[in-house]
């Protein structure tokens, strides 16, 4: 959850040099989107005249473009719409987490502490630099549910200067209602030609956790990671 990601530094690079070329034609497009999720609102609103009402708007446009060029994508903290995601989630409890050497199985993280603010706000976890240097982690999840999952799955999405570098996901299956469960993976190293410093990316890197039953939201949570 916490550790190997494919940094293509190369690619990084060049995306930020275009960054200003592009950003004309993004609030372009933003301003549209916007538009057209604002037209059923517009039409049934009267405004005193329509060149007030375009100067307001445009001076709205403006302020939530503003907004969002200060605010890079990090990842979404989100709770599930949908009454059963909801239920779900308030019965799912993640008891403990650990990572491990692939080769040598030894503990290198150990949380054992999950609670619900993780569906309220960014988390930190702190990480020990050496997991950078593993060929291959290992993770364990432990967690118990109240409630009966269909097809319980992860997506995860890793995000660096508001940029999303790799996705991950993970499928568990069927989850009996009233039962406690370990789920292991084993994650390759992206290798270290292609791994930043640790020290450059501490603190910088977010990841973002999307549960699942099949394609139903339960809940997003986002961990700021530190190494040390």
């Amino acid at each position: 959850m916490f550790f190997h990601f494919r940094l293509d530094l190369e690619a990084l690079l060049m995306e930020r040099k275009e960054v200003a070329c592009k950003r004309g034609e993004e609030k372009l497009s933003y301003k549209h989107a916007k538009e057209c999720d604002d037209l059923d609102a517009a039409e049934t609103k009267s405004c005193p005249s329509d060149d007030d009402a375009q100067e307001k708007w445009d001076l709205e446009v403006e302020k939530e473009w503003a907004a969002k060029l200060k605010d890079p994508n990090v990842g979404k903290i989100q709770k599930a719409m949908h009454p059963r995601g909801r239920k779900i989630s308030d019965g799912l409890h993640i008891n403990f987490m650990n990572m491990r050497c692939g080769e040598t199985g030894r503990v290198l993280w150990l949380q054992e502490r999950f609670t619900k603010d993780m569906y309220e706000k960014e988390q930190r976890a702190v990480v020990p630099k050496a997991i950078l240097q593993c060929l291959a982690v290992s993770r364990e999840i432990n967690f118990s549910s109240k409630e009966e999952i269909q097809n319980f799955r992860l997506e995860q999405r890793v995000f660096l200067h508001g940029k999303c570098l790799e996705e991950w996901l993970f499928a568990f299956g069927y989850v009996i209602p009233g039962s406690t469960n370990s789920w292991q993976q084993t994650i390759e190293s992206a290798g270290a030609d292609n791994m930043l410093p640790a020290d450059v990316i501490s603190g910088k890197i977010t990841i973002e956790t999307g549960f699942y039953d099949a394609d139903m939201l339960i809940a997003k949570t986002v961990f700021r990671i530190y190494y040390e």
